[in-house]
């Protein structure tokens, strides 16, 4: 799976639509202005120094000036989410399941990250099945370690997310 994950985040290096969405839902935050979507530059993280570990790189093609290196796990600990159908009920069960297991995890004090790459790739994500059965779509791959707090990220008001009528 770590394979895999490295190969699509390749895929995203490569692919200039890819590029161009990314840009799109991440600021650098000394050319623009403030907004409350997308990701901020100070918020990508460090880079990775060394190691098989795969580590989504928000800046994609872009560089991020001072930005730090850092060692990650050798073995990191995945989690995959899988239904045995793709249908929309599918989906919301994935989605529940994953939230389940966010809550919890943040509750133990443990970080999480999304390995997404390879889910968001049809030609790759078929790999991602059950190896005895060939069945199941994998929704979601998730990272659970313990590393350190990240800075927070802008966020959009209640008032802008939620409508309450009366």
């Amino acid at each position: 799976m770590l394979d895999l994950i490295m190969h699509a985040e390749g895929y995203n290096r490569m692919d200039d639509d890819r590029d161009a969405e990314q840009r799109h839902w991440t600021h650098d935050t000394a050319a623009e202005p403030a907004v409350d979507d997308g990701i901020p530059d100070y918020a990508f993280g460090p880079h990775k120094r060394a190691g098989s570990t795969p580590v989504r790189d928000f800046a994609g093609r872009r560089t991020v000036p001072d930005r730090a290196y850092a060692d990650f796990e050798k073995h990191p600990q995945l989690a995959s989410f899988s239904t045995m159908g793709d249908t929309p009920a599918d989906w919301l069960c994935a989605g529940q399941a994953l939230e389940q297991v966010l809550l919890v995890a943040t509750l133990h004090g443990l970080s999480s990250s999304f390995a997404t790459q390879p889910v968001e790739w049809p030609e790759l994500c078929w790999i991602l099945r059950d190896p005895v059965s060939g069945a199941g779509h994998v929704h979601m791959i998730l990272r659970l370690g313990y590393g350190p707090q990240g800075p927070r990220t802008p966020r959009r008001s209640v008032d802008q997310v939620l409508t309450i009528k009366p």
